[in-house]
């Protein structure tokens, strides 16, 4: 039995991506916690067998102990939490809508399912999706060494080396046991009552198995963010200041669009530089094919 939970706020294009990976993956229950209890995704995919859609209207938050405008990562733990506690067997697995579970020449479901009775958890290392219009495949840049950092980075590699060449999380993602009593979920692992961090199998670029993270969204969208990542926790404080440095300085849009296409735009050159130092993994998948396959006309209609 295997439970995927997400909390989500995300265009009906992402969500039907989400829904349709996870049924691919195996899962038996897909739990959708709706940031926005009007997302026009609840209509497409309430009645579907394997998914509940969950609307968190402000009385939801309220029995869960938060309010709506509590910060989004306790509600996000506490949704969750929720999820986990009504399971009774199986695996869950605690994801965000940009994060699709990837494991090579295998499925998911059956993955967790071969792990002995003593593992409690199975954490996927994250491969961060980056942009190469060059190439028809999806590409990723792995978790890298610090000697790795400065060859990709050079200049820039002050803000990268800290999360190890990513810009997104570098733990990972984790599926637990349903069952665990005492134990609190948080983003990325469940913690025991003493503060222990679950973390029993712990697998990546070895084993074939990932997280996909589909942090970046484009410079568009990264250009939007800035602002509200400048006053909140999306970047490192060295990165803060330079970007600042950056806004307060002559030709600020040129230089904020050569940083992101250094940080996350990736010619073949530096797609051939990951390969050498195995931080690359690339994805040979048709995405909107899939989606297709499970909600035939849809992504026509969200377009």
């Amino acid at each position: 039995m295997l439970t995927v939970g997400a909390i989500l706020r995300e265009p009906l294009e992402t969500t039907l991506r989400f829904v349709s990976w996870y049924l691919d993956a195996g899962a038996d229950q897909i739990v959708l916690c709706f940031d926005d209890p009007l997302d026009p995704a609840i209509e497409v995919l309430r009645d579907h067998p394997k998914v509940r859609c969950i609307r968190c209207t402000r009385s939801f938050w309220i029995n869960l102990g938060c309010r709506p405008r509590t910060r989004f990562t306790r509600r996000q733990n506490r949704a969750m939490q929720y999820v986990y506690d009504g399971l009774t067997e199986g695996w869950f697995l605690n994801v965000d809508g940009d994060e699709l579970a990837y494991v090579q020449g295998r499925n998911l479901r059956n993955l967790l399912a071969a792990q002995t009775d003593d593992v409690r958890s199975v954490t996927l290392r994250p491969a961060e999706a980056i942009q190469c219009p060059q190439t028809p495949h999806l590409q990723f840049r792995l978790a890298m060494s610090d000697e790795a950092c400065e060859r990709v980075y050079d200049d820039l590699t002050p803000f990268m080396v800290k999360r190890r060449g990513l810009s997104g999380h570098t733990i990972g993602k984790t599926a637990t046991r349903a069952g665990l009593e005492g134990f609190q979920m948080r983003q990325h692992f469940m913690q025991g009552p003493d503060g222990e961090r679950v973390l029993d199998q712990v697998l990546g670029h070895g084993e074939g198995a990932y997280v996909l993270h589909f942090f970046d969204q484009g410079y568009d969208v990264w250009r939007s963010k800035l602002e509200w990542r400048l006053s909140s926790r999306g970047f490192r404080e060295n990165f803060k200041e330079y970007l600042r440095a950056c806004l307060e300085g002559p030709n600020t849009e040129d230089r904020l669009r050569e940083v992101y296409d250094r940080l996350h735009v990736f010619d073949d050159d530096q797609l051939r530089l990951l390969e050498l130092l195995q931080s690359r993994l690339e994805v040979r998948l048709n995405m909107a094919g899939l989606v297709e396959d499970y909600f035939p006309g849809q992504l026509a209609q969200a377009a």
